[in-house]
C-alpha cells in the first residue's frame, strides 16, 4: 500500500467563525474515518495549512474535493510526497486553531500561516510539530 502526504495552504473565502471551523472538522472527520485518511488542519486569521495522509489514490480523491470546496481559495500545494508512515495516524482530522491562546505560540515555532517562510519552517519541522500537537491537543 503506497502512502501519500499532501500539505497545502489556503485562505478562507469569507470570515471563518469558530462554528464554521467546527462544522468543517465534523464533516472532515466523518469522511476521513470512512476513507482511512489522517491529518491535521491548522488555522490562524483566516489562513489554513492542512496535512492529509493515507493511501495515495484516496488522498488524491480527497484533494480533488478540496479543490472544489468554495469555503476557501488560493489553494497551494506545499508538499506532495510518498511516505512510509503517517504522522497523524490517530487523527481522522485534528485541528490546531492558532487563534487560541494556548496554541498561538508553539515552542520555537512561528504560526503566521500567511508567511511563506513560516510555512516552510513548519514543513521542515513537521514531525516535531506533529509530536507537539498530538501531545497537547485532545
Amino acid at each position: 500500500m503506497a502512502l501519500r502526504r499532501i500539505v497545502y495552504t489556503s485562505q478562507a473565502s469569507e470570515q471563518f467563525s469558530k462554528r464554521n471551523l467546527l462544522d468543517l472538522l465534523h464533516e472532515s472527520r466523518a469522511f476521513n474515518t470512512i476513507d482511512n485518511i489522517s491529518g491535521v488542519l491548522m488555522h490562524r486569521n483566516g489562513y489554513f495549512l492542512q496535512v492529509i495522509e493515507g493511501e495515495s489514490e484516496v488522498v488524491d480523491n480527497l484533494f480533488t474535493r478540496v479543490l472544489g470546496d468554495e469555503r476557501h481559495k488560493e489553494v497551494k500545494i506545499i508538499l506532495d510526497s510518498s511516505v512510509d508512515s503517517c504522522l497523524f495516524l490517530s487523527w481522522a482530522m485534528g485541528c490546531a486553531d492558532f487563534d487560541e491562546p494556548e496554541l498561538s505560540m508553539l515552542p520555537g515555532i512561528r504560526t503566521d500561516l500567511s508567511d511563506p517562510e513560516v510555512i516552510e519552517d513548519l514543513i521542515i519541522r513537521l514531525p516535531e510539530v506533529a509530536s507537539f500537537l498530538l501531545e497537547n491537543i485532545k
